[in-house]
C-alpha cells in the first residue's frame, strides 16, 4: 500500500512539452489498453476517447483552449498526443 500513496503523493503538471519527442506506438497501445480498464461511474464499459496525434487534430482538440484558457494552447499543440 505504501507505494500506491507514494505514487498519488507525487504530483507533476507539466507545463511543456518537447515537441521533438514523440510516445512510441507500442507505449501508446499500453496506454490505451490501462485506459479501457479504467471503471466507469455505473461499471458500464467501453470507453470511447479522442485522441489527436497529428497537427491537425490537435489543432481542432486547441480550439477548447480559447478564450479563459488559451494559455494551454502551447501545451496541447506540443505534446504527442492529446
Amino acid at each position: 500500500m505504501k507505494n500506491i500513496t507514494e505514487a498519488m503523493n507525487w504530483r507533476y503538471s507539466t507545463k511543456e512539452f518537447d515537441t521533438n519527442k514523440k510516445i512510441s506506438a507500442e507505449d501508446f497501445q499500453s496506454l490505451k489498453d490501462i485506459l479501457r480498464l479504467s471503471p466507469s461511474s455505473t461499471n458500464i464499459q467501453p470507453w470511447h476517447f479522442v485522441i489527436a496525434d497529428d497537427e491537425a487534430g490537435k489543432a481542432r482538440i486547441a480550439k477548447g483552449t480559447e478564450g479563459m484558457y488559451e494559455f494551454n494552447d502551447a501545451k496541447v499543440k506540443g505534446a504527442s498526443h492529446v
